[in-house]
C-alpha cells in the first residue's frame, strides 16, 4: 500500500484579512500598509494597531504589485567576472555599506567569461526592471552592455572600462599611481633590474599597470627588457616561466608583480630554486589579497580600495536612478596607494 503525503500550503494573507480582523475598512488598511498612514491623516494608533496585525498574521507585502506602480523593482544587479580572490567580497561590502539604508538590495550573479552567460545575466536583469547594473567590464560584452544602455537602465562599470564604452560611468582603482608606488618602492631600495609579471588582458585599468612600469624605468634611465616582462593568463600556473627567466646568467633583482597571485607563485618558484628573498630578488604585489600576508610567503603589495570603490559605484547607481539617466560619462578613480612593506622587499 503507498501512503500519498500531503502538504497543505498555507492560504497568503491579504490585506482584506488584516482589515477584517482589525474591523477597519480594507481602504484604511491599505494605505497603512504602503505607508501613507500619515499622508491620509490616519492616527498613530491604528496604525500600529493594524501593522501588530499584519505581523501576527505573517503578512508578507507584495513587492511585485508595488513595483509594477513605481515602474521600479529596488534592486541594482552585480555582474563579476568571478568571486575568486578577495576584490568580490570587498566591493560587496562597500555596495552593501551604502545600500543598507535604502529602499535597494544588491543582486550578485557572475559569467565565469563566459559571453552566453553574461547575455543571459542581463537578459534576466533587464526583464526583471532591475534599477541600475553595476558590472566588472567583460571585453566580450560590448554588445550586451549596449542592449543596458539601449533599455535606459543606469550602468556602471566597475574597476575598469572598455575601448568604445566611455559613455558608461566608471569606479575603479587608480592603478597607474599604486603601480607607481609599487616601482617606486623597489627603485628606492636600489634595485636597477626590474622585471614586470602581469595579467594578460587589454583593459584599461591593467595596461596603466604596464605602462606605469616602462615610465618608471624611463625617469630613472634604466633599460627596459622585453624578455623580463611577461604576460599571463589570470589563473595561470607562472612557475615555470619564473624558473626559465631566473636561469639565465643575466636576470632581475627585483620584480614587479600586477596581481598578488603572480606574486605568491614568484616567491614560491625563486625559493624553490634556492634564490633568497629579497636578498638575491626583492619582489612587490598589487591588491593586498589574502594569502600575502601569510608568514611564508610575506608580500609587500599596495592597498587596494575595494569596499571604497563598491561604496562609490552604489552611490552612483543611486544618482542615475533618481536623474533618470543610464549613463553620463564620469569617470572615478580612487587612490589606494598604500605601501604595506613585508619580508619580500625589506632585508
Amino acid at each position: 500500500m503507498v501512503f500519498a503525503a500531503s502538504i497543505s500550503m498555507k492560504k497568503q494573507v491579504s490585506t482584506s484579512m488584516i482589515a477584517k480582523e482589525a474591523g477597519i475598512a480594507v481602504s484604511t488598511t491599505g494605505f497603512i500598509l504602503s505607508g501613507k498612514a500619515r499622508k491620509m491623516k490616519i492616527s498613530e494608533k491604528t496604525e500600529q494597531r493594524v501593522l501588530a496585525i499584519a505581523k501576527d498574521l505573517g503578512y508578507v507585502p507584495n513587492a511585485l504589485a508595488k513595483n509594477l506602480r513605481r515602474n521600479r523593482s529596488g534592486i541594482i544587479g552585480l555582474l563579476y567576472n568571478h568571486l575568486k580572490h578577495h576584490w568580490a567580497d570587498e566591493s560587496l561590502k562597500g555596495v552593501r555599506s551604502v545600500l543598507g539604508d535604502t529602499e535597494y538590495s544588491p543582486f550578485l550573479s557572475t559569467h565565469e567569461f563566459d559571453v552566453n552567460l553574461l547575455e543571459k545575466e542581463v537578459e534576466l536583469m533587464l526583464q526583471h526592471r532591475f534599477d541600475a547594473i553595476i558590472s566588472v567590464p567583460f571585453k566580450e560584452g560590448k554588445k550586451t552592455y549596449q542592449r543596458i544602455i539601449d533599455n535606459g537602465t543606469p550602468l556602471i562599470f566597475l574597476n575598469d572600462t572598455l575601448e568604445g564604452m566611455s559613455d558608461v560611468d566608471m569606479v575603479a582603482w587608480n592603478a597607474r599611481e599604486a603601480s607607481k608606488t609599487a616601482m617606486n618602492h623597489l627603485i628606492s631600495l636600489g634595485r636597477k633590474e626590474i622585471g614586470f609579471v602581469g595579467w594578460d588582458d587589454g583593459r584599461r585599468m591593467i595596461r596603466a599597470r604596464v605602462e606605469a612600469y616602462r615610465n618608471c624605468l624611463k625617469r630613472e634611465g634604466i633599460d627596459l627588457r622585453e624578455d623580463w616582462m611577461r604576460l599571463f593568463p589570470l589563473e595561470a600556473d607562472i612557475s615555470n616561466h619564473v624558473v626559465e627567466m631566473f636561469s639565465k646568467k643575466r636576470r632581475p633583482d627585483a620584480l614587479f608583480c600586477g596581481l598578488d597571485i603572480y606574486g605568491i607563485q614568484v616567491i614560491g618558484a625563486l625559493e624553490g630554486m634556492g634564490l633568497k628573498v629579497p636578498e638575491d630578488v626583492a619582489v612587490v604585489g598589487m591588491g593586498n589579497q589574502p594569502g600575502s600576508e601569510f608568514p611564508s610567503i610575506s608580500l609587500s603589495t599596495v592597498n587596494s580600495p575595494n569596499e571604497s570603490i563598491g561604496a562609490k559605484a552604489a552611490s552612483l547607481a543611486i544618482e542615475l536612478i533618481e536623474q533618470k539617466q543610464s549613463c553620463t560619462g564620469s569617470r572615478h578613480l580612487l587612490h589606494g596607494d598604500d605601501l604595506v612593506i613585508r619580508r619580500s622587499t625589506s632585508i
